[in-house]
C-alpha cells in the first residue's frame, strides 16, 4: 500500500476531495466526544489506517443526532460546513450503498432538524464543487 486515501476518492472532482479531507481532522475548539465518532468513522471510510494500535481510525458505536446537534452547535462555523458537506458528498457518492444512505442520514437529519434547511441536492452539490480549471 502506497496511499493513505481509498481509491473511491478518486472519482470526486478535487474540490469535493478536498472538502472531505477537510472534514477529517475534527473540531478544535471544543471536546466533541460524539462528533470524533463519526470523524472516526469518516476516516474509516476514506482512507487506509497507517498504524492499527492507534485509535485514529477505531470505529464506535453510532451517535445520535440530538448528541450531535449539541456538540456541532459549539463548533466553527467552517468546521461545521467541512464536516456537513463531507457527510453529503460521502452520502450521494460513496460506492458502498450502506455507507452512503448511514451518511447520506446523517447530512439530511442535520440539514432538515438542526439547520432547518433544505438539503442541497445531487446536481447542486456537483455544480457547486466542480473544479475549475
Amino acid at each position: 500500500m502506497t496511499i493513505v486515501i481509498l481509491g473511491w476518492l478518486g472519482d470526486l472532482s478535487l474540490k469535493q476531495q478536498s472538502v472531505i479531507i477537510s472534514a477529517l481532522r475534527g473540531p478544535d475548539t471544543h471536546y466533541c466526544p460524539n462528533l470524533k465518532k463519526l470523524t472516526k468513522w469518516l476516516r474509516t471510510i476514506t482512507q487506509n489506517n497507517a498504524d492499527y494500535r492507534s485509535s485514529y481510525m477505531q470505529q464506535e458505536e453510532f451517535p445520535s443526532i440530538d448528541n450531535i446537534e449539541k456538540e456541532l452547535e459549539y463548533t466553527t462555523v467552517h468546521y461545521s460546513i467541512h464536516f456537513l458537506q463531507a457527510l453529503e458528498i460521502i452520502g450521494y457518492k460513496h460506492p458502498d450503498s450502506a455507507i452512503s444512505k448511514k451518511a447520506g442520514e446523517y447530512y439530511e437529519n442535520l440539514v432538515r432538524g438542526v439547520l432547518n434547511l433544505v438539503p442541497e441536492t445531487k446536481v447542486d452539490l456537483e455544480n457547486r464543487l466542480k473544479d475549475s480549471f
